[in-house]
């Protein structure tokens, strides 16, 4: 009777575990892109806009979410923000620089965002 006892605990603290640990399972997609194809928010809280594809293209555009979590990167060097913005607008129409957006698709918030010039 004992032993019964403990399965059916076991089966269903199982059960219990089982949704918190499939949250953690994000799906991560990571898009590469022109700089002139990302729209950036006013503030780090913002949505940002952007289209994945190199250049020009009819791809339908994507909102994401920054958050304050989220890291901005220029050629390898961590930004805030704000300094990330300013460079940002500088550097968008550089034909050779590229952009890497990461975010989570279930949840439309970008983790990283990284500018290569």
């Amino acid at each position: 009777m004992k032993m019964t006892i403990r399965k059916l605990v076991l089966v269903l603290a199982l059960l219990l575990v089982q949704p918190v640990v499939a949250q953690d399972r994000a799906t991560i997609n990571a898009v590469e892109l022109s700089p002139s194809n990302i729209i950036l928010p006013g503030t780090a809280n913002g949505t940002m806009t952007f289209r994945p594809c190199d250049g020009d293209c009819e791809a339908e555009h994507i909102r994401a979410r920054l958050t304050e979590n989220t890291v901005f990167t220029i050629d390898g060097k961590k930004k805030k923000f704000d300094e990330f913005r300013r460079e940002f607008a500088i550097i968008k129409r550089n034909s050779k620089s590229f952009a890497l957006v990461i975010f989570a698709t279930d949840t439309n918030t970008v983790s990283n965002i990284e500018i290569i010039s």
